[in-house]
């Protein structure tokens, strides 16, 4: 088992996926009750770790789905 808790998200028909809620605030050194922003967002999405790239991407998705 991993050191931090994951979280399943399910959409149904369209698939479900695992996430990992705090990665991107921790491998940015933000603290988690700081916003990241977008600025911070878009400077992942040119990571040269893949990891925080696909994070960053997820995280941008998140946000849109927050907005509707």
């Amino acid at each position: 088992m991993g050191l931090y808790k994951t979280k399943t998200v399910d959409l149904g028909k369209k698939g479900s996926w695992t996430s990992h809620p705090g990665r991107l605030h921790r491998e940015l050194g933000v603290p988690e009750g700081q916003k990241l922003g977008e600025a911070r967002i878009s400077a992942a999405l040119n990571s040269p770790n893949p990891q925080t790239r696909r994070d960053a991407r997820a995280a941008k998705g998140y946000a849109a789905m927050r907005k509707g």
